[in-house]
């Protein structure tokens, strides 16, 4: 069986374990079978399997938008100083019921809510530059297994990032190493340098962008400095680079 989320939640891989992943609002989530109010499948986004609490997944969403802004909030009425509803942040996945000028009407777990027009667009790929994105989660906190502007990881990043463009990708470090593309010498915005346990993007300018648990949130850093710092901790060297292969997000 096939459902959205209906809230952002935390994937487990199994209901009393430290969580893995984040599911966003929206997000499909391929439902193997329940048990014990937690439904055990895995999310279409990126293939990530584990559990999640059943409360949590409504009916399919058919998306017409997607928030295109860090992190932006649903209000029960199309007014600033009405009621928040839920906190929604870059790609996720809205339907659409009506609109006006400043405020998408979308279909909410509880019914209706009112989302910002301009924190949202229609079609997928509206940032066509990973290095601008990833700009965007500037001084964001870490957190582990995060996929939102209140707080992500290095690979929650990553995904986040290449999501936001339109591009297919993997959830964790290890299995953002092995995503299809080239292994190039030069540094190119948008490539991905990797340790182990820890990925970050270059931009191109000499400086990488991560999230990293040193600062405890996104930065921009010198990359010869991440490079050093992170030699002198248990992820040691540089592993591996990559300039991923262009492949289309499943909307």
């Amino acid at each position: 069986m096939q459902a959205s989320a209906s809230e952002n939640t935390w994937l487990r891989p199994s209901p009393d374990a430290r969580p893995d992943r984040q599911v966003l609002v929206g997000d499909p989530f391929q439902v193997d079978h329940v048990r014990d109010g937690h439904a055990f499948g895995h999310a279409l986004k990126d293939g990530y399997a584990g559990c999640l609490p059943e409360q949590t997944l409504g009916a399919v969403i058919v998306p017409t938008h997607w928030v295109s802004v860090r992190s932006t909030w649903g209000y029960k009425a199309p007014d600033i100083k009405s009621a928040l509803v839920s906190d929604l942040h870059m790609t996720t996945r809205l339907h659409t019921v009506a609109e006006s000028d400043r405020w998408l009407e979308v279909q909410h777990r509880d019914g209706r809510c009112f989302v910002p027009k301009h924190h949202c667009r229609d079609w997928l790929d509206w940032h066509r530059n990973p290095v601008d994105v990833a700009r965007q989660y500037l001084g964001a906190p870490y957190v582990w297994a995060g996929n939102t502007g209140f707080g992500l990881d290095c690979s929650g990043l990553i995904q986040a990032v290449y999501h936001a463009i339109g591009w297919s990708c993997a959830a964790d470090s290890q299995d953002q190493k092995d995503m299809p593309g080239t292994r190039p010498d030069e540094h190119q915005p948008g490539d991905l340098i990797f340790w182990k346990d820890h990925v970050a993007l270059e931009t191109g300018e000499g400086t990488l962008i991560h999230a990293n648990a040193h600062h405890m949130q996104v930065t921009e850093e010198p990359r010869h400095a991440v490079i050093a710092r992170i030699a002198s901790t248990s992820s040691g060297q540089v592993t591996a680079r990559l300039r991923p292969l262009r492949r289309p997000l499943a909307e």
